[in-house]
């Protein structure tokens, strides 16, 4: 049986993420997750490939404000729902976004808690519901998708097999295990072997609340190698290395780990335990 085990959101792009117990499903991904993005001063997206430390500040999100804690533990709250009026074009790989700064208090508190860019001081922008950011059409099949601030796909999706088979490998090669944050998943699940070969699958809950598509394995970069909990890279080889010679995906040249995935149904609430069911 297939089950999921786990729920995150991520909703500033490369910040922690959030466990849930439920969440509710949209065309953009669960709610709340990957609706802001951290840029330069010219609007260009940065993440972890640029600023490990980025992993070390904490979110939250309560009735009313998205909530920011450092390490230091100073706190940054921006509210929900506000007059936002700074609209700007935002690039997030070679997508332009339309997109709302959050202000100059938000610029100042990244800034002095994970320090400039090249120079530049840091922004927090917010994506504007009313853009489309579309996920290619090769991927799709005939079904519309789009994302928010993700890389490229809506959902990611992983599964405890893989990490097992991930582990065992890196312990073979005499490093480390790796959790699972290292991947920075949606939706976790276990009872699937080879997840990443699964491509053109669907997963659909057993109650057909909601049914997934599995579009594309998901090519792994150097964020897997950068500790989720103190934001330092222990080996800027593995598990990137280990996941090359598993050869977890049928596509020929990269380090593959999990699905990336879009909604086929209506939206519906997602929960952990719930069963799900593969099919064509």
């Amino acid at each position: 049986m297939i089950q999921i085990t786990d729920l995150f959101i991520y909703p500033v792009k490369s910040l922690k993420g959030i466990a849930l117990d439920n969440s509710q499903t949209g065309q953009r991904g669960l709610e709340f997750d990957r609706e802001w993005m951290i840029t330069d001063n010219a609007y260009n997206f940065i993440s972890q490939r640029e600023i490990e430390l980025m992993t070390t500040i904490e979110t939250k999100i309560d009735s009313s404000s998205l909530i920011l804690s450092s390490p230091q533990n100073r706190r940054l709250k921006v509210p929900l729902e506000s007059n936002r009026i700074n609209k700007v074009k935002v690039m997030v790989w070679d997508d332009y976004c339309d997109a709302y700064d959050e202000g100059d208090e938000a610029s100042s508190w990244l800034t002095e808690a994970l320090g400039t860019h090249k120079g530049s001081s840091l922004r927090l922008v917010r994506f504007d519901q009313k853009d489309k950011r579309l996920v290619p059409k090769k991927y799709l099949n005939g079904v519309h998708a789009e994302s928010a601030f993700s890389d490229q796909f809506p959902y990611l999706i992983t599964s405890w097999e893989s990490l097992s088979k991930l582990n065992n490998g890196l312990l073979e090669n005499n490093s480390k295990k790796v959790s699972m944050n290292r991947f920075r998943p949606n939706i976790v699940i276990k009872g699937l072997s080879d997840i990443e070969k699964m491509t053109s699958f669907n997963l659909t809950c057993e109650k057909g609340d909601y049914q997934f598509g599995l579009r594309k394995p998901c090519k792994r970069c150097k964020i897997t190698t950068i500790n989720q909990e103190t934001g330092e890279v222990e080996n800027p080889k593995e598990p990137l290395a280990t996941l090359v010679k598993l050869k977890n995906s049928e596509e020929s040249h990269g380090a593959f780990f999990g699905q990336n995935a879009i909604l086929l149904s209506d939206y519906g609430v997602l929960r952990v335990g719930d069963f799900l069911k593969l099919n064509r």
